[in-house]
């Protein structure tokens, strides 16, 4: 598969309105090679330096689980690792800048941030610019890019069985310092499908909701909720940003998400949301202890 020194892998579960194609653009130059696992036989699949592909039916997060432990020896060559949903939008040059500032911060999980035109679940995460990253509680699952080490510790995570709400715990499992993690304002990409465009392919039928998963989640491993917030910020001139004060201010400019399309009331809660937890709420990621053993016992019990 690698065709050269490559320190940075992407792997996506792809299907037939997969954005992949832009991330891999012919003639383009890139510093990170791509596993593309198709769900789907209707994908048009790419060859080419630095691409593998492969058909894995069935559903995101328990698809991930499997290649996790089927490619493990593979993944280990890579410094770092990205899991991105099949609908982000984004050239190779930027996907190469987000590898190269996670490496150069040695950050331990981190996600490109979203474009104010973007679908999003937290609006904590919508580009704020003027900074190049922003410190946070919280790497949602859309896009999260791991440190090798941290992708190996948080691995039991996928194998539990649910496809929402491990991100919950994987920032507050392998939190040690305020500098963690980050959103990197400086690299944006587009989610360029509604949340919760693929629930019925991923096992969310009936009555089940993403919520089931994450109140289930919470409640095995004994966390509370964890709010999207901001610990510091990194100017693109290279200053850190701590003040509540000037971190509130800046979030003011998330109001562009309410101008551009797609447009609705349940945008403008989440905007308003985030802006009262900036208010109200002290960033604070909570440890749970042995968590790997906890997390092996809640598979065995599943």
């Amino acid at each position: 598969m690698k065709t050269r020194m490559a320190r940075f892998l992407l792997i996506s579960r792809v299907g037939p309105k997969s954005r992949h194609s832009e991330w891999i653009a012919s003639g383009s130059v890139r510093n990170f090679d791509v596993f593309l696992s198709a769900y789907s036989a209707e994908v048009d699949i790419p060859s080419g330096p630095g691409i593998q592909v492969e058909f894995r039916a069935g559903q995101k997060v328990a698809g991930i689980s499997e290649i996790l432990q089927e490619h493990a020896a593979m993944i280990s060559t890579y410094d770092y690792v990205a899991l991105f949903d099949d609908d982000l939008s984004a050239s190779p040059q930027t996907i190469s800048e987000l590898f190269d500032i996670y490496a150069a911060r040695n950050l331990k999980i981190a996600q490109p941030a979203l474009t104010h035109d973007s679908y999003f679940s937290y609006a904590g995460v919508l580009q704020q610019p003027g900074f190049k990253l922003r410190h946070m509680t919280f790497i949602e699952m859309m896009a999260p890019v791991f440190r090798r080490d941290v992708l190996q510790q948080v691995r039991p995570l996928f194998e539990l069985g649910f496809e929402s709400g491990i991100d919950l715990i994987w920032c507050n499992q392998c939190f040690e310092t305020p500098d963690d993690f980050a959103v990197i304002d400086a690299c944006p990409v587009r989610h360029t499908n509604p949340v919760g465009a693929q629930m019925a392919q991923n096992g969310f039928v009936g009555a089940r909701i993403y919520e089931d998963d994450i109140h289930s989640l919470l409640a095995r491993f004994d966390l509370p909720l964890l709010p999207c917030l901001p610990y510091s910020a990194i100017t693109q001139d290279g200053r850190r940003i701590t003040s509540r004060i000037a971190l509130m201010f800046h979030a003011l400019r998330l109001a562009g998400a309410l101008s551009n399309p797609p447009r609705g009331s349940r945008r403008l809660r989440k905007v308003l949301t985030h802006r009262k937890h900036l208010d109200l709420v002290r960033p604070n990621n909570i440890h749970p202890v042995q968590y790997s053993k906890d997390a092996q016992v809640a598979h065995a019990g599943r």
